[in-house]
Parts: structure tokens; sequence; C-alpha cells
């Protein structure tokens, strides 16, 4: 039964001087040391809290003081007593929340960079775009004979853009003149949009902007890729690719 009213609030000594009361009835504190079997100052400040809090009243008889346990039907009184003080709490905390989101906002953005690797880690960081269900900016790959680009051409990439299309995630790739093949296929899938850029672009990895990420991914044969979380660093890269996708032709 203790345990049950510690669940309700009390303290572990509280709990067994209610309780002792509720047996006895109206009794001196010397009774109810003897009865919990706990040190009289604990008693006499567990007294003082159920006093406080309406669980406890007491009678003065030839100058000594006789505590009795109020109706158990009080807990119902408390626990509306708390209930105001946690909406008089959260009132007061809506009040200063503005000056702490401020404050937190003033605090320098943490990046945050994880590595992949092999064919699982590149499929992961297009899950990861997936997930994210933001626009998608590319600068793509130009390596078309590497080994883990064709790999995923052949198995991720049509689940992620079947999946992208029906999440109607947005989606622009820049490729390189010797890519203009899949700039084609590109243009044919819904929420889509790709566009070359000459010869001299030619690079072996790829740059995914999304949300707040950018992810690098190096083709070849052993594929590795880094996943950046950094606002400042996503928003640069967004700048970046407006600039090659102004200038790239489709």
């Amino acid at each position: 039964m203790e345990q049950t009213l510690e669940q309700f609030g009390l303290s572990k000594h509280e709990s067994a001087v209610y309780l002792a009361l509720l047996d006895i009835g109206l009794t001196s504190a010397k009774n109810i040391i003897e009865k919990t079997v706990l040190h009289r100052q604990l008693v006499y400040t567990a007294l003082d809290l159920l006093i406080e809090k309406g669980l406890v009243s007491y009678v003065v008889q030839a100058n000594r003081k006789y505590f009795k346990a109020t109706d158990p039907k009080q807990f119902l009184g408390y626990f509306e007593k708390k209930e105001q003080e946690i909406e008089s709490q959260k009132e007061e905390f809506r009040k200063i929340l503005p000056k702490l989101e401020a404050k937190k906002s003033l605090n320098k953005e943490s990046t945050e960079a994880t590595t992949y690797k092999g064919n699982k880690g590149i499929k992961s960081l297009l899950d990861d775009m997936i997930t994210e269900g933001k626009e998608i900016l590319t600068i793509g790959s130009s390596d078309v004979k590497a080994e883990s680009f064709s790999y995923h051409l052949k198995f991720n990439l049509p689940i992620f853009h079947k999946i992208r299309e029906q999440k109607k995630i947005s989606y622009k790739i820049i490729f390189s003149e010797e890519m203009k093949d899949r700039t084609k296929e590109i243009n044919k899938l819904k929420h889509s949009e790709a566009k070359v850029l000459p010869k001299e672009f030619t690079s072996n990895s790829s740059t995914n902007i999304y949300g707040d990420k950018v992810s690098i991914i190096m083709w070849g044969r052993e594929p590795f890729g880094i996943l950046i979380k950094s606002k400042d660093i996503a928003d640069a890269q967004r700048k970046h690719f407006t600039l090659l996708w102004n200038i790239a032709r489709k």
C-alpha cells in the first residue's frame, strides 16, 4: 500500500505515517513513531507535510497535539490542487518560452558528418533522401563505367524514383554531357527535371542537397558517401546548385 501512495506523490515516510494514522485513528506522535518505527524527526516532518497537503489534521488536548488522517477522499482535493499548480507553472513557463527559444537560436549551429561505405551504405543515403521528404537537388555523377553506379542504376535507383514519385518529392539533377541519355530518362519521370553541363564538369562524385543535409557520394569499385547535417552548408550548396542550374541546358 505504501508504494501505491508513493505513486500518487507521497514520500515513503509520508505514506507510512498516513497509513499508520488510518489504522490507529486519533493519536499522539509517540504512537505513530512506535507504529512506523521511524525516527521521531522523520515522523514530525512527515506530519507537517501531510497537514500542508490537507491529508492530516490535529487537535490540541491538554497542551498535546493528537493527529488524525483525513478521509481518503481528500486525496481528490490534493490532486486538484496539484493540477492547479501545474497549470500555473505551465502559464509561467509559456511566458519565458520565447526567451528560451531566442537564446537557443543564438547558439552556433553544430555540424554532423557521417561516413557510409559500400553499396549498403549508399542505399542508406538514398533512403535518407526519401525519409527527409524535401526537394532533392543533385549535381550528378558522370562515371557511367563505375561498377557501383551501374549496380545502383539497375537495382536501387528505380525503386528510389518510384517511391519519390509516389511521395511527390521534387527532384532536379545536373549531369555532364556524357550523361545526356540519363537526362532524357529523368525528364520522363514525375516531379523531375534534368539539365546538362559541358563535359568539363565530368566528375566521379555526386552531391545531393535536401533539407538541411548534403550527401556526397564517391562512385567507384568500392563506393562511399558522406552525409553532412548543417543548414549553413546545405544553404550554401543550394545556392551553388542554382548557379549551375541557370547556366545548364535542357
